[in-house]
């Protein structure tokens, strides 16, 4: 556990600090989870929704499943609850300061079941800031118009201006007030949230734009952090042995005296030889005609004329 708490020196309860809307405190856990049009504006809410206004030292107690004790909306962005957990989950040592408040294991799952919604009155709580590795604790008054997240039983659980842890308060009518009061504030109508007898589905909210009442399901809403994924080992299943029943010996049954066997068919007739097939002569072939060869023609007539010493000389005679 890493929760530091102090009772007060010398036998005097701790003061309770005044937080407004826009303070982000000197401790932050996370960088701011609000969007950048954040409203703060609280709605007054339809007939049958005002909250309980008898004055008390000890703080107004209310119930947290009351119908419009908070104002909210089930489409508008209000909290970054991914932001949240990615915060945390980046800083071992904050994660762990931070989960050892509630005492859970599983921050993501834990901030899936956590609802936005915005505070109508001042209230009453435990603050916690970070320091040194751990959780510091403290009374704290949040601002009516304060975005918070609540659990199942409408109980303020995160502040999301810098996602400081909340508990119930501890509630002393002798702690001083120290901070800068708001022109609202009155310390004797301070709000405390009781959890709701039973689980919530939904908690009854104001509508921040229709100023109607509106139903939010628990966990849901804009920016809620991703699932964590658990792989699950497949599991080997083993066929049961199941024991064989004792076999059944059964008597045997008489052989049947033997049926004399047929006469054997007589083999079938050998097929017909294939009938011959005529072959036809071969054609004669045509004679080969050889034309006679072409007359050589005769040489043509001429004169050869001697003279001594030279060659003949050939004169043709013309036909």
């Amino acid at each position: 556990m890493t929760v530091a708490c102090s009772s007060g020196s010398g036998g005097h309860p701790d003061p309770v600090d005044l937080d407004r809307v826009t303070d982000q405190g000197q401790l932050p856990w996370t960088e701011v989870l609000l969007p950048p049009q954040t409203p703060t504006t609280v709605p007054f809410g339809p007939p049958g929704t005002d909250l309980p206004g008898e004055p008390r030292a000890a703080g107004i107690r209310v119930v947290g499943d009351r119908a419009g004790l908070y104002g909210g909306s089930p489409d508008r962005v209000l909290c970054d609850r991914q932001r949240l957990v990615d915060d945390l989950e980046g800083d071992p040592a904050r994660l762990e300061a931070w989960s050892s408040v509630f005492q859970v294991d599983d921050v993501r799952n834990y901030v899936r079941t956590l609802t936005p919604v915005l505070l109508r009155a001042d209230t009453r709580v435990t603050n916690h800031g970070f320091d040194d590795g751990h959780a510091t604790a403290f009374q704290s008054v949040l601002q009516a118009g304060t975005i918070v997240l609540i659990d199942d039983h409408g109980v303020p659980r995160v502040r999301c201006m810098r996602g400081s842890p909340l508990l119930s308060p501890v509630v002393n009518q002798d702690a001083e007030v120290e901070g800068d009061p708001w022109p609202t504030f009155q310390q004797d109508r301070l709000y405390v949230v009781q959890p709701s007898n039973l689980a919530m589905t939904e908690v009854s909210v104001v509508d921040l734009m229709t100023g109607g009442l509106s139903t939010v399901p628990i966990g849901s809403g804009p920016q809620q952090p991703a699932e964590r994924a658990n792989p699950v080992a497949p599991v080997e299943i083993q066929a049961p042995v199941v024991d064989s029943p004792p076999a059944v010996v059964q008597q045997a049954a008489p052989r049947p005296a033997p049926v004399p066997s047929p006469e054997p068919a007589p083999p079938p007739p050998p097929p017909p030889p294939p009938a011959p097939v005529a072959v036809p002569p071969p054609a004669p072939e045509p004679p080969v005609y050889n034309p006679p060869p072409a007359p050589v023609p005769a040489p043509p007539q001429q004169i050869q004329v001697q003279i001594p010493g030279l060659p003949p000389i050939v004169i043709p005679i013309p036909n």
